[in-house]
Protein backbone atom coordinates (compact mmCIF):
# COMPACT_ATOMS: atom_id res chain seq x y z
CA UNK A 1 0.00 0.00 0.00
CA UNK A 2 2.69 2.36 1.06
CA UNK A 3 4.53 2.01 -2.36
CA UNK A 4 1.54 2.18 -4.19
CA UNK A 5 1.03 5.68 -2.39
CA UNK A 6 4.31 6.21 -3.17
CA UNK A 7 4.09 6.06 -6.84
CA UNK A 8 0.65 8.38 -6.60
CA UNK A 9 2.22 11.12 -5.23
CA UNK A 10 5.69 11.08 -7.88
CA UNK A 11 3.14 11.07 -10.50
CA UNK A 12 1.17 13.36 -9.16
CA UNK A 13 4.16 15.53 -9.09
CA UNK A 14 5.29 14.78 -12.14
CA UNK A 15 1.42 15.78 -13.66
CA UNK A 16 2.21 19.04 -11.86
CA UNK A 17 5.60 19.73 -13.11
CA UNK A 18 4.31 18.85 -16.72
CA UNK A 19 1.12 21.26 -16.07
CA UNK A 20 3.85 23.88 -14.66
CA UNK A 21 5.54 23.49 -17.88
CA UNK A 22 3.06 23.36 -19.84
CA UNK A 23 1.82 27.14 -18.60
CA UNK A 24 5.34 28.33 -18.72
CA UNK A 25 5.53 27.53 -22.51
CA UNK A 26 2.20 28.93 -22.84
CA UNK A 27 3.65 31.96 -21.57
CA UNK A 28 6.29 32.21 -23.47
CA UNK A 29 4.12 31.58 -26.85
CA UNK A 30 1.81 34.06 -25.55
CA UNK A 31 4.15 36.48 -24.78
CA UNK A 32 6.03 36.05 -28.26
CA UNK A 33 2.60 36.51 -30.16
CA UNK A 34 1.94 40.01 -28.24
CA UNK A 35 5.51 40.89 -29.94
CA UNK A 36 4.96 39.36 -33.43
CA UNK A 37 1.35 39.81 -34.20
CA UNK A 38 1.05 43.47 -33.31
CA UNK A 39 4.39 45.60 -33.75
CA UNK A 40 4.97 48.57 -35.06
CA UNK A 41 8.22 48.86 -36.90
CA UNK A 42 8.26 52.64 -36.51
CA UNK A 43 7.22 53.65 -33.70
CA UNK A 44 10.19 55.26 -33.46
CA UNK A 45 10.17 57.33 -36.64
CA UNK A 46 13.03 57.23 -39.81
CA UNK A 47 13.61 60.74 -40.71
CA UNK A 48 15.59 60.62 -44.01
CA UNK A 49 18.86 62.70 -44.52
CA UNK A 50 17.81 65.27 -47.77
CA UNK A 51 19.39 63.68 -50.90
CA UNK A 52 22.79 64.42 -50.77
CA UNK A 53 22.93 63.42 -46.71
CA UNK A 54 22.44 66.61 -45.86
CA UNK A 55 21.34 67.66 -41.90
CA UNK A 56 17.78 66.70 -41.19
CA UNK A 57 16.90 69.09 -38.80
CA UNK A 58 13.73 71.07 -39.68
CA UNK A 59 11.89 73.47 -37.73
CA UNK A 60 8.97 72.94 -36.06
CA UNK A 61 6.03 75.64 -35.15
CA UNK A 62 7.55 76.19 -31.93
CA UNK A 63 10.91 78.01 -33.55
CA UNK A 64 8.91 79.26 -35.79
CA UNK A 65 6.73 81.23 -33.03
CA UNK A 66 9.88 82.42 -31.90
CA UNK A 67 11.36 83.84 -34.90
CA UNK A 68 8.50 85.75 -35.88
CA UNK A 69 8.47 87.28 -32.45
CA UNK A 70 11.69 88.71 -32.82
CA UNK A 71 11.22 90.09 -36.57
CA UNK A 72 8.00 92.22 -34.56
CA UNK A 73 5.35 90.15 -36.56
CA UNK A 74 2.97 87.16 -35.46
CA UNK A 75 3.07 83.42 -37.23
CA UNK A 76 0.09 82.52 -39.20
CA UNK A 77 -0.70 78.56 -39.52
CA UNK A 78 -2.72 77.47 -42.74
CA UNK A 79 -4.32 74.13 -42.36
CA UNK A 80 -6.23 71.76 -44.32
CA UNK A 81 -8.32 68.35 -43.85
CA UNK A 82 -8.06 65.67 -46.07
CA UNK A 83 -10.70 63.16 -47.98
CA UNK A 84 -13.65 61.65 -45.83
CA UNK A 85 -16.52 63.66 -44.59
CA UNK A 86 -15.07 66.25 -41.96
CA UNK A 87 -18.02 68.44 -40.00
CA UNK A 88 -16.82 72.35 -38.38
CA UNK A 89 -15.86 70.24 -35.60
CA UNK A 90 -12.78 68.84 -37.22
CA UNK A 91 -11.42 72.29 -36.99
CA UNK A 92 -11.83 72.60 -33.42
CA UNK A 93 -10.05 68.97 -32.65
CA UNK A 94 -6.68 70.44 -34.71
CA UNK A 95 -7.03 73.81 -33.19
CA UNK A 96 -6.98 71.61 -29.76
CA UNK A 97 -4.55 69.16 -30.64
CA UNK A 98 -1.80 71.73 -31.87
CA UNK A 99 -2.34 73.80 -28.76
CA UNK A 100 -2.06 71.28 -26.33
CA UNK A 101 0.92 69.91 -28.25
CA UNK A 102 2.60 73.66 -27.69
CA UNK A 103 1.08 73.74 -23.75
CA UNK A 104 -1.30 76.73 -24.89
CA UNK A 105 -4.65 76.74 -25.31
CA UNK A 106 -7.08 77.49 -28.42
CA UNK A 107 -10.00 79.84 -28.86
CA UNK A 108 -12.20 80.38 -32.12
CA UNK A 109 -12.38 84.09 -33.00
CA UNK A 110 -14.56 83.40 -36.08
CA UNK A 111 -15.91 81.14 -38.51
CA UNK A 112 -15.94 82.58 -42.38
CA UNK A 113 -17.90 80.85 -45.03
CA UNK A 114 -15.95 81.75 -48.33
CA UNK A 115 -18.55 80.09 -50.88
CA UNK A 116 -21.28 77.83 -50.26
CA UNK A 117 -19.69 74.63 -48.36
CA UNK A 118 -16.25 75.75 -47.73
CA UNK A 119 -15.40 77.72 -44.21
CA UNK A 120 -12.49 79.26 -42.94
CA UNK A 121 -12.48 78.55 -39.25
CA UNK A 122 -9.80 80.93 -37.23
CA UNK A 123 -8.13 80.48 -34.59
CA UNK A 124 -5.76 82.16 -31.85
CA UNK A 125 -3.35 80.21 -30.06
CA UNK A 126 -2.18 80.99 -27.09
CA UNK A 127 1.14 79.09 -25.85
CA UNK A 128 4.21 79.90 -23.46
CA UNK A 129 6.68 80.68 -26.00
CA UNK A 130 4.04 83.20 -27.71
CA UNK A 131 1.14 83.71 -30.00
CA UNK A 132 0.10 82.79 -33.22
CA UNK A 133 -2.89 82.44 -35.34
CA UNK A 134 -4.62 79.44 -37.44
CA UNK A 135 -7.15 78.98 -40.18
CA UNK A 136 -8.74 75.70 -40.91
CA UNK A 137 -10.30 75.09 -44.49
CA UNK A 138 -13.08 72.96 -44.05
CA UNK A 139 -13.78 71.85 -47.72
CA UNK A 140 -15.87 69.08 -47.44
CA UNK A 141 -19.53 69.55 -47.12
CA UNK A 142 -19.01 70.82 -51.12
CA UNK A 143 -18.23 66.92 -52.29
CA UNK A 144 -21.25 65.55 -49.96
CA UNK A 145 -24.12 65.79 -52.96
CA UNK A 146 -22.04 63.90 -54.89
CA UNK A 147 -21.43 61.49 -52.21
CA UNK A 148 -25.07 60.57 -51.75
CA UNK A 149 -25.55 59.55 -55.15
CA UNK A 150 -23.17 56.05 -54.18
CA UNK A 151 -25.70 55.50 -51.16
CA UNK A 152 -27.37 52.64 -53.00
CA UNK A 153 -24.09 50.82 -52.06
CA UNK A 154 -24.13 51.35 -48.22
CA UNK A 155 -26.17 48.94 -45.95
CA UNK A 156 -29.47 50.50 -44.76
CA UNK A 157 -33.19 50.02 -43.67
CA UNK A 158 -34.74 50.88 -47.02
CA UNK A 159 -34.30 47.89 -49.47
CA UNK A 160 -35.20 50.76 -52.74
CA UNK A 161 -32.23 52.62 -51.46
CA UNK A 162 -29.63 51.09 -49.60
CA UNK A 163 -27.15 47.70 -50.22
CA UNK A 164 -29.48 44.47 -49.56
CA UNK A 165 -26.36 41.89 -49.72
CA UNK A 166 -23.86 40.27 -47.37
CA UNK A 167 -20.77 41.43 -47.40
CA UNK A 168 -17.83 40.36 -45.45
CA UNK A 169 -17.63 43.36 -41.93
CA UNK A 170 -14.07 44.14 -42.84
CA UNK A 171 -14.87 44.58 -46.97
CA UNK A 172 -18.27 46.17 -45.67
CA UNK A 173 -16.31 48.81 -43.54
CA UNK A 174 -13.78 49.56 -46.66
CA UNK A 175 -16.03 49.73 -48.96
CA UNK A 176 -18.55 51.93 -47.41
CA UNK A 177 -16.15 54.20 -45.25
CA UNK A 178 -12.80 54.22 -47.59
CA UNK A 179 -13.96 53.89 -51.18
CA UNK A 180 -18.06 55.90 -51.22
CA UNK A 181 -16.77 58.29 -48.66
CA UNK A 182 -13.34 58.38 -48.60
CA UNK A 183 -11.61 58.01 -51.82
CA UNK A 184 -14.92 59.29 -53.59
CA UNK A 185 -13.51 62.60 -52.72
CA UNK A 186 -10.22 62.36 -54.99
CA UNK A 187 -12.79 61.36 -58.17
CA UNK A 188 -14.42 64.52 -57.40
CA UNK A 189 -11.75 67.05 -57.17
CA UNK A 190 -11.03 65.41 -60.38
CA UNK A 191 -13.13 65.58 -62.45
CA UNK A 192 -15.31 68.52 -63.89
CA UNK A 193 -17.25 68.89 -60.71
CA UNK A 194 -14.22 69.62 -58.68
CA UNK A 195 -14.20 73.22 -60.28
CA UNK A 196 -16.22 74.77 -58.17
CA UNK A 197 -13.56 73.19 -55.09
CA UNK A 198 -10.65 74.74 -56.86
CA UNK A 199 -12.80 78.49 -57.42
CA UNK A 200 -13.40 78.34 -53.64
CA UNK A 201 -9.94 76.95 -52.71
CA UNK A 202 -8.74 79.92 -54.55
CA UNK A 203 -10.96 82.28 -52.52
CA UNK A 204 -9.87 81.08 -49.34
CA UNK A 205 -5.63 80.63 -50.33
CA UNK A 206 -5.76 84.15 -51.57
CA UNK A 207 -7.05 85.38 -47.91
CA UNK A 208 -4.39 83.19 -46.21
CA UNK A 209 -2.08 84.85 -48.50
CA UNK A 210 -3.18 88.19 -47.05
CA UNK A 211 -4.79 89.54 -50.33
CA UNK A 212 -8.32 90.34 -51.34
CA UNK A 213 -10.02 88.23 -53.63
CA UNK A 214 -11.49 90.86 -56.36
CA UNK A 215 -14.55 89.34 -58.80
CA UNK A 216 -12.97 88.18 -62.23
CA UNK A 217 -9.59 89.47 -61.96
CA UNK A 218 -6.15 88.35 -59.83
CA UNK A 219 -6.01 88.00 -56.05
CA UNK A 220 -4.74 91.32 -54.94
CA UNK A 221 -1.76 91.81 -52.88
CA UNK A 222 -1.85 95.59 -52.04
CA UNK A 223 -2.98 96.11 -48.88
CA UNK A 224 -1.62 92.67 -47.74
CA UNK A 225 0.39 92.32 -44.58
CA UNK A 226 3.97 91.16 -45.98
CA UNK A 227 5.75 90.50 -43.19
CA UNK A 228 3.79 87.87 -41.79
CA UNK A 229 5.23 84.47 -41.99
CA UNK A 230 2.97 81.63 -43.02
CA UNK A 231 3.72 77.48 -41.78
CA UNK A 232 1.31 75.43 -44.23
CA UNK A 233 0.12 72.04 -42.76
CA UNK A 234 -1.91 69.69 -44.83
CA UNK A 235 -3.78 66.39 -44.55
CA UNK A 236 -4.03 63.92 -47.78
CA UNK A 237 -6.29 65.59 -50.20
CA UNK A 238 -5.53 68.84 -49.05
CA UNK A 239 -2.55 68.74 -49.97
CA UNK A 240 -3.15 68.42 -53.53
CA UNK A 241 -6.23 71.60 -53.31
CA UNK A 242 -4.38 73.82 -51.68
CA UNK A 243 -1.36 73.70 -54.10
CA UNK A 244 -3.18 73.64 -57.17
CA UNK A 245 -5.31 77.16 -55.80
CA UNK A 246 -1.46 78.83 -55.15
CA UNK A 247 -0.19 78.13 -58.37
CA UNK A 248 -3.52 79.29 -59.98
CA UNK A 249 -3.12 82.74 -57.75
CA UNK A 250 0.52 82.69 -58.57
CA UNK A 251 0.21 82.56 -62.06
CA UNK A 252 -2.63 85.18 -62.30
CA UNK A 253 -0.96 87.63 -60.13
CA UNK A 254 2.04 87.57 -62.05
CA UNK A 255 0.61 88.52 -64.99
CA UNK A 256 -0.55 91.40 -63.19
CA UNK A 257 1.39 94.52 -63.82
CA UNK A 258 2.56 96.30 -60.53
CA UNK A 259 1.32 93.35 -58.53
CA UNK A 260 4.14 91.24 -58.44
CA UNK A 261 6.46 92.15 -56.11
CA UNK A 262 3.76 92.44 -53.49
CA UNK A 263 2.38 88.76 -54.17
CA UNK A 264 6.32 87.16 -54.07
CA UNK A 265 6.76 88.61 -50.52
CA UNK A 266 3.64 86.83 -49.45
CA UNK A 267 4.98 83.47 -50.71
CA UNK A 268 8.26 84.19 -49.61
CA UNK A 269 6.65 84.24 -46.39
CA UNK A 270 5.71 80.39 -46.56
CA UNK A 271 8.47 79.11 -44.05
CA UNK A 272 7.55 75.40 -43.93
CA UNK A 273 5.41 72.84 -45.08
CA UNK A 274 4.19 70.02 -42.96
CA UNK A 275 2.29 67.13 -45.16
CA UNK A 276 0.38 64.55 -43.34
CA UNK A 277 -0.25 61.98 -46.09
CA UNK A 278 -0.11 63.23 -49.52
CA UNK A 279 -1.56 61.51 -52.78
CA UNK A 280 0.51 64.19 -54.96
CA UNK A 281 2.01 61.76 -57.14
CA UNK A 282 -0.79 59.86 -57.50
CA UNK A 283 -3.46 63.04 -58.03
CA UNK A 284 -0.85 64.61 -60.16
CA UNK A 285 -1.18 62.01 -63.01
CA UNK A 286 -4.81 62.97 -63.32
CA UNK A 287 -4.27 66.32 -64.87
CA UNK A 288 -0.22 66.62 -65.37
CA UNK A 289 1.78 69.72 -64.55
CA UNK A 290 3.27 71.94 -67.13
CA UNK A 291 6.96 72.45 -65.92
CA UNK A 292 6.97 75.97 -63.92
CA UNK A 293 7.85 78.59 -66.09
CA UNK A 294 8.25 76.88 -68.56
CA UNK A 295 11.14 74.36 -68.06
CA UNK A 296 11.44 71.19 -70.62
CA UNK A 297 12.41 68.04 -68.99
CA UNK A 298 12.37 64.99 -71.03
CA UNK A 299 11.05 61.44 -69.54
CA UNK A 300 14.35 60.45 -67.72
CA UNK A 301 14.08 63.37 -65.70
CA UNK A 302 11.46 64.60 -62.83
CA UNK A 303 8.47 65.64 -63.98
CA UNK A 304 6.87 68.52 -62.66
CA UNK A 305 3.76 68.25 -60.22
CA UNK A 306 1.75 70.61 -57.73
CA UNK A 307 3.68 70.64 -55.00
CA UNK A 308 6.87 71.24 -57.16
CA UNK A 309 5.25 74.38 -58.77
CA UNK A 310 4.32 75.52 -54.91
CA UNK A 311 8.25 75.64 -54.10
CA UNK A 312 9.12 77.02 -57.44
CA UNK A 313 6.66 79.80 -56.64
CA UNK A 314 8.17 80.46 -52.76
CA UNK A 315 11.49 79.69 -54.49
CA UNK A 316 11.28 82.68 -57.22
CA UNK A 317 9.62 84.23 -54.86
CA UNK A 318 12.47 84.81 -52.49
CA UNK A 319 14.80 85.36 -55.67
CA UNK A 320 12.66 88.07 -56.34
CA UNK A 321 13.14 89.38 -52.85
CA UNK A 322 16.74 88.90 -51.82
CA UNK A 323 18.19 91.76 -52.24
CA UNK A 324 15.41 94.14 -50.29
CA UNK A 325 15.76 91.23 -47.72
CA UNK A 326 18.48 88.92 -47.72
CA UNK A 327 16.90 86.20 -44.97
CA UNK A 328 14.20 85.62 -47.74
CA UNK A 329 16.62 82.93 -49.24
CA UNK A 330 16.42 80.70 -46.73
CA UNK A 331 15.84 77.37 -48.48
CA UNK A 332 11.99 76.33 -48.36
CA UNK A 333 11.75 73.16 -45.96
CA UNK A 334 9.16 70.08 -46.56
CA UNK A 335 8.43 67.57 -44.24
CA UNK A 336 6.87 64.27 -45.35
CA UNK A 337 5.20 61.51 -43.04
CA UNK A 338 4.69 58.56 -43.95
CA UNK A 339 3.28 54.80 -42.91
CA UNK A 340 4.48 52.49 -45.38
CA UNK A 341 1.14 50.87 -44.31
CA UNK A 342 -1.01 53.86 -45.61
CA UNK A 343 -2.57 52.66 -48.98
CA UNK A 344 -3.27 56.80 -50.07
CA UNK A 345 0.13 57.98 -49.51
CA UNK A 346 3.28 58.29 -51.28
CA UNK A 347 6.51 59.65 -49.85
CA UNK A 348 8.19 61.97 -52.08
CA UNK A 349 11.32 61.58 -54.26
CA UNK A 350 13.58 64.11 -56.17
CA UNK A 351 14.09 61.69 -58.61
CA UNK A 352 10.56 61.20 -59.36
CA UNK A 353 9.15 64.76 -58.84
CA UNK A 354 10.71 68.21 -59.72
CA UNK A 355 11.05 69.74 -56.04
CA UNK A 356 14.93 70.26 -56.10
CA UNK A 357 14.39 74.05 -54.95
CA UNK A 358 13.30 72.54 -51.70
CA UNK A 359 14.71 70.97 -48.71
CA UNK A 360 13.19 67.68 -48.83
CA UNK A 361 12.34 65.29 -45.53
CA UNK A 362 10.72 62.36 -45.11
CA UNK A 363 9.61 60.72 -41.92
CA UNK A 364 9.00 57.51 -42.02
CA UNK A 365 6.27 56.47 -39.23
CA UNK A 366 3.80 53.66 -37.27
CA UNK A 367 0.31 55.15 -37.19
CA UNK A 368 -1.11 51.73 -35.72
CA UNK A 369 -0.13 48.18 -34.71
CA UNK A 370 0.63 45.41 -37.97
CA UNK A 371 -1.44 42.26 -37.05
CA UNK A 372 0.51 38.70 -37.75
CA UNK A 373 3.22 41.01 -39.51
CA UNK A 374 0.44 41.13 -42.76
CA UNK A 375 -2.13 43.41 -42.19
CA UNK A 376 -1.96 47.01 -40.51
CA UNK A 377 -6.11 48.88 -41.03
CA UNK A 378 -5.78 50.88 -43.91
CA UNK A 379 -8.33 53.56 -42.62
CA UNK A 380 -6.10 54.60 -39.07
CA UNK A 381 -3.30 53.87 -41.01
CA UNK A 382 -4.07 56.98 -43.22
CA UNK A 383 -5.76 58.75 -41.04
CA UNK A 384 -3.78 58.11 -37.32
CA UNK A 385 -0.72 60.62 -37.88
CA UNK A 386 -3.30 62.91 -35.90
CA UNK A 387 -2.74 60.54 -33.47
CA UNK A 388 0.69 59.61 -33.36
CA UNK A 389 2.54 61.24 -30.72
CA UNK A 390 5.54 61.72 -32.32
CA UNK A 391 4.29 63.46 -36.02
CA UNK A 392 2.76 65.73 -33.65
CA UNK A 393 5.59 66.78 -32.03
CA UNK A 394 7.61 66.88 -34.48
CA UNK A 395 5.20 69.41 -35.96
CA UNK A 396 4.91 71.23 -32.85
CA UNK A 397 8.46 71.07 -31.89
CA UNK A 398 10.47 70.62 -34.90
CA UNK A 399 14.20 68.09 -35.10
CA UNK A 400 17.42 68.82 -34.23
CA UNK A 401 19.62 65.41 -35.54
CA UNK A 402 20.90 64.16 -32.75
CA UNK A 403 18.51 64.62 -29.81
CA UNK A 404 15.68 62.33 -29.58
CA UNK A 405 12.55 63.14 -31.62
CA UNK A 406 9.78 65.27 -29.28
CA UNK A 407 6.42 63.54 -28.20
CA UNK A 408 3.36 65.86 -26.98
CA UNK A 409 0.20 65.12 -25.51
CA UNK A 410 -2.21 64.23 -27.86
CA UNK A 411 -5.70 64.88 -26.93
CA UNK A 412 -8.84 64.52 -29.17
CA UNK A 413 -10.82 61.38 -30.96
CA UNK A 414 -8.78 59.05 -32.30
CA UNK A 415 -11.03 58.87 -35.98
CA UNK A 416 -10.39 59.05 -39.20
CA UNK A 417 -13.31 62.65 -39.76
Amino acid sequence: MSGSSGNGRVRRHVVRWILLGAVAMLAIIAATLAITIGTRPYAQPVIAQEPGGQDASFDGISQLIAAAHRRGTMLHVLWTHGMCTHKLSWAADRATLIAAALGGTATQTNAIEETAGLTRVLYNITTPGGDFDATFVVWSPMTQPYKRELGFDSPGTDPATSFPYRRAMVNGALKTKLINDCLSDAVIYGGAHGDPIRAAMKLAVCRELGGTPVAGRPCDFSAADLDRPIAVVTESLGSKMLFDAARAIYEEASQRSGAHTAMSQRFAAVQMIYLMANQIPLLDIASPMAQFEGEGRNADMPHASSLGDMVGAMHQSRMTMVQEHPEAMVTPTVVAFTDPNDLLNYRLLPSVLDISRARLINVIVSNEATWFGILERPDTAHCGYTWNAMVIGLIARGHQVGEPVPQVPVVGPRRCS
